[in-house]
């Protein structure tokens, strides 16, 4: 099963660093043509690819965005699908389960979409993108996590009944009994678990909270830290009580290797992030712009001025020729 982790994240990883890449190649065209210092221009324009803006480079963009979009989607599913299979094709109670598949990409959008407004929130407050990235977009995004998180509460309410229906012994101690039970030496884990993903996305049902800066980012971070639980609870309580009896003496207590390991990987993510931020457009200016020019605050506002400045004028006309 590992070796199909690599045929699926291999992929997935290509697939994902062209998209991001392509989507980039006109404004780093437009961050070229208006370049002051040499060295930005320099790097700007190669980083464009020699990109004018042309109807041809344009037909050319959108023809790649599109093949690489619809590569995407299924890449998705086969990446998670198959790490999935990595438990599913094994014999440990808690792991050997046939709803782990579509149980993961549900997790993966939706600890996704909660890590992205975790990100988005505070770009869009440091970098003053209210008037781009508006409350609209972030309750449309409350509303798919509420979705994402409900059917994640079904997958768990379906392992627990599946546990129960299958009369498996070891599968129903592993839940039941590890996972289930809060007085287990790991039942805080499996509860602290369900409140974060489960029970507290559903506050988003309330139009007022959706849409509130604040609790969008608090909610934000409890579901990250609920989908981190949730590795943690398939993981550890699967296996800390297992077939072989020397496991049940052994409390799991992370070494100063793995807390090392771990942020490390924040550390990586937030230099890579701030650097991106700091050298790249965070939104596609290329994308908004048409969008902006139709229905942008500014144009409302330019063209409200104009009908108010034509009825004016209109108005004094008819007065001069009534006179």
């Amino acid at each position: 099963p590992l070796l199909w982790d690599v045929f699926a994240i291999s992929p997935y990883f290509t697939v994902s660093l062209l998209f991001w890449y392509s989507g980039l190649i006109p404004d780093f065209a437009t961050i070229r043509d208006r370049a002051k210092l040499k060295w930005r221009k320099l790097m700007y324009g190669l980083l464009a690819f020699g990109w004018t803006g042309s109807t041809k480079h344009w037909q050319r963009h959108e023809s790649l965005s599109l093949v690489l979009a619809g590569l995407s989607t299924p890449l998705v599913l086969s990446v998670h699908t198959i790490v999935s299979f990595d438990f599913a094709t094994s014999v440990v109670p808690g792991w050997h389960t046939t709803i782990f598949p579509p149980y993961l990409v549900a997790g993966a959008i939706f600890s996704g979409l909660a890590m992205v407004q975790t990100l988005l929130l505070v770009t869009r407050k440091v970098l003053a993108l209210e008037d781009y990235i508006t409350m609209e977009h972030i309750e449309v995004m409350n509303k798919v996590i509420v979705l994402t998180g409900s059917i994640v509460g079904i997958a768990y309410l379906t392992e627990l009944f599946i546990a129960w229906y299958g009369q498996n012994p070891y599968e129903n101690y592993a839940f039941m009994n590890n996972r289930l039970d809060l007085f287990s030496p790991y039942g805080w884990s499996y509860w602290l678990m369900m409140g974060c993903n489960v029970l507290s996305p559903q506050i988003f049902w309330f139009r007022k909270l959706r849409r509130n800066i604040v609790v969008t980012f608090f909610m934000s971070v409890i579901v990250n830290i609920g989908m981190w639980f949730e590795r943690f609870v398939i993981i550890v309580t699967s296996i800390y009580r297992d077939y072989i009896p020397s496991s049940w003496a052994v409390y799991y207590r992370p070494t100063i290797w793995e807390v090392g390991f771990y942020l490390g990987t924040f550390g990586l993510f937030f230099t890579c992030y701030f650097l991106f931020s700091k050298f790249f457009p965070v939104i596609a200016i290329a994308e908004i712009k048409h969008i902006l020019k139709k229905s942008g605050e500014s144009y409302k506002k330019d063209m409200g001025k104009v009908e108010n400045e034509s009825v004016d004028q209109l108005y004094h006309e008819v007065h001069a020729a009534h006179h």
